[in-house]
């Protein structure tokens, strides 16, 4: 067990905060275990609280594909952690076109309305997920979101991923503060 814990404080080391391919490829080379246990070093971080850890074992093991990312990053959404990226995780999903993800990252949307205002960075980043999961509930729920109470920019934001901003009378330029 020692040598693990080792291990897993050396890979720890070595990984960046924002690791690149380069760098992935050589965590890989120098830990070729990491396919296979980076999921169990991202509980075992999620256990000991260990936030730092946790991001930056869940971006490596986005990078390298790991089976099982998408159920870790849900039952961290899910649990309110809030000391963890949740940006990131969320950006996450979307890219693994996480189908399971969608209700939690609906829910995290709703309960985070109040607190995410007013520029809305991490329900923006939901709306994109929903997106690129594009389910039918996925993309239901964005409908949802064009109309109120969401408000007016989470709405256009919504009918922007959906392609219907213009349909539903939303003006760029006022949107973007470009309008005199």
């Amino acid at each position: 067990m020692k040598n693990e814990e080792f291990r897993v404080e050396k890979f720890e080391t070595m990984a960046s905060e924002y690791p690149k391919d380069r760098d992935i490829a050589s965590l890989v080379e120098q830990f070729p275990e990491i396919h296979a246990r980076i999921i169990s070093w991202i509980r075992d971080a999620i256990r000991d609280r260990a936030w730092r850890r946790v991001d930056k074992f869940v971006l490596v093991a986005a990078a390298v594909k790991a089976e099982g990312l998408g159920d870790v990053l849900v039952e961290i959404l899910c649990s309110d952690i809030e000391q963890v990226n949740r940006e990131d995780y969320v950006c996450i999903l979307g890219d693994l076109r996480e189908v399971d993800a969608v209700d939690c990252l609906t829910n995290l949307a709703e309960r985070t309305i109040l607190t995410d205002g007013p520029s809305y960075w991490l329900i923006q980043k939901i709306i994109g997920s929903l997106g690129d999961i594009g389910t039918h509930d996925a993309r239901e729920y964005l409908v949802a979101m064009t109309k109120e109470p969401w408000p007016k920019v989470l709405r256009w934001h919504a009918a922007v991923e959906l392609q219907i901003e213009d349909e539903l009378g939303f003006d760029e330029d006022e949107m973007l503060g470009w309008s005199e």
